[in-house]
């Protein structure tokens, strides 16, 4: 009887060590499902290692680590936006390239678009149910893959006019907009969209002469879209298209207004604004009043990016004024009332943040 008790003995602590062993290197035991987690990526020019950067935070902003040294998908590639689809499947656009990891960052790798792009930069990329992907870039540049990149569609750059895109947003799979500078000296501001998945284009000429400024890029939430740019100014519609309302950002600074960089919606009333000269501005009635955040001693940074887990926590990412040196990742947990900067690169300035998309803010 005592031999069997300590058999039983014996068996029952080896399986409490094997299951503690097992549960600290496997994510399935990990009470806190990946798809909650607060992943982050942030992106940016290559530094003196000659890579294109990459960081990915695993903790909601608090510790980064660098992804993509040594790949070579990154050299050379200075990169301008990131959007994460979920924890494995990340994308990211350089200057003259589009590439994807699949693994969490792991391995980064090229994806091969039309070769007819050649010697075009490209600057935004918006991903509609997670395989349908849309960029867009200079001269007139919008690309399309609706089958998770294997195949691209390129429409015709003398159509939007050789347009400088700087912004896209796939609103649903029928409705695309994308807004920049016009390559038309008489305009600034250029805006173009599709109703049909990009088998017909329009233009959208705002009224009172608001395509005055360069427009830098487009947001949306539910029947609500916003086409932002340069000093302060924006456009909203909220009756899903018919109607277009001038407006802007009071109080950013500058002779017109400090540009707004990136905007990006909690929800048709929630907007986060990335300005010029460190500023932070969150509206919660649909831009019918803004405040501005604290950012203290970031007045020489441009933000550039910014993405919101939710009302409380969000990041921003900037560049320097001057040479780009200690370029900000900055964090709230407490709705903006307090940035706290949680990493600074060197010699590279950061573009864009992302958390995992459609797993938040709801």
């Amino acid at each position: 009887m005592k031999a069997l008790l300590s058999l039983t003995l014996l068996i029952v602590i080896a399986t409490i060590i094997f299951s503690c062993r097992k549960g600290s290197n496997d994510d399935k035991n990990d009470p806190v499902p990946k798809e909650r987690k607060k992943y982050a990526w942030a992106c940016g020019q290559i530094d003196s290692t000659g890579y294109g950067m990459i960081l990915f935070s695993s903790d909601g902003g608090d510790t980064w680590v660098r992804q993509g040294l040594e790949s070579t998908a990154l050299l050379g590639n200075d990169l301008q936006d990131i959007w994460a689809i979920d924890e494995n499947n990340v994308w990211a656009i350089g200057l003259n390239s589009v590439i994807r990891t699949i693994n969490g960052g792991q391995t980064w790798t090229s994806v091969q678009v039309p070769s007819n792009i050649e010697g075009r930069e490209l600057y935004s990329i918006s991903v509609f149910n997670k395989t349908s992907i849309w960029i867009s870039g200079n001269m007139g540049t919008i690309l399309n893959s609706n089958d998770n990149g294997n195949s691209w569609t390129i429409y015709d750059q003398t159509y939007f006019n050789h347009a400088f895109f700087q912004g896209i947003a796939a609103i649903n799979q029928h409705k695309i907009f994308v807004a920049g500078g016009s390559g038309d000296s008489s305009l600034r501001g250029y805006i173009a969209y599709t109703l049909d998945g990009g088998a017909t284009w329009d233009s959208l000429v705002p009224a009172n002469n608001y395509n005055r400024h360069e427009w830098i890029g487009v947001s949306s939430s539910e029947n609500t879209i916003v086409v932002y740019g340069g000093k302060s100014h924006y456009i909203v519609i909220t009756d899903a298209g018919t109607t277009w309302n001038n407006d802007s950002v009071p109080g950013t600074g500058g002779s017109d207004g400090a540009d707004i960089n990136h905007l990006i919606m909690l929800n048709s009333q929630k907007w986060w604004g990335a300005f010029d000269m460190g500023q932070i501005f969150i509206t919660s009635d649909g831009g019918a009043n803004w405040t501005e955040q604290q950012t203290v001693g970031l007045g020489q940074f441009f933000m550039l990016g910014i993405d919101a887990w939710d009302s409380q926590l969000a990041l921003a990412v900037g560049s320097q004024a001057g040479p780009s040196n200690n370029c900000p990742i900055i964090k709230t947990s407490n709705g903006g009332v307090l940035w706290e900067q949680k990493f600074a690169t060197t010699n590279s300035s950061l573009r864009k943040v992302t958390f995992i998309k459609g797993q938040h803010l709801k």
